[in-house]
């Protein structure tokens, strides 16, 4: 259970940057549109949060198994930042912080 909060927080993150790499959601989020410099890095932190997650996934069991588990983390992942963006607009760096927190829970409980 820790194992899969732990990979459904890093790609929330995940799409939650690259979702802040958008210029629609920019303005939507920080009702502005960021410099290109931070939206360039938050696409790269996205990816690198998504990448991050299935190599985890990867590293831990048959790679068959751990894809299609990666796959499904991901359908929740996209499924709880879509209905953020359009119901928890204003909620966003709050639920944002939450999913920092449950990874970092749920990594050190896993380490342990």
């Amino acid at each position: 259970m820790m194992f899969f909060l732990l990979i459904w927080a890093l790609t929330s993150l995940g799409f939650f940057t690259l979702v802040m790499s958008m210029s629609k959601h920019q303005k939507q989020i920080f009702d502005t549109e960021l410099d290109p410099v931070k939206t360039q890095l938050a696409t790269i932190l996205g990816w690198v949060l998504l990448i991050i997650s299935l190599t985890l996934c990867l590293l831990t069991g048959t790679a068959s198994n751990m894809i299609s588990y990666w796959l499904g983390s991901l359908t929740l992942a996209a499924l709880v930042v879509s209905l953020s963006l359009s119901y928890l607009e204003n909620k966003i760096k709050v639920i944002a912080v939450i999913c920092v927190v449950i990874a970092v829970i749920s990594a050190i409980i896993c380490l342990v």
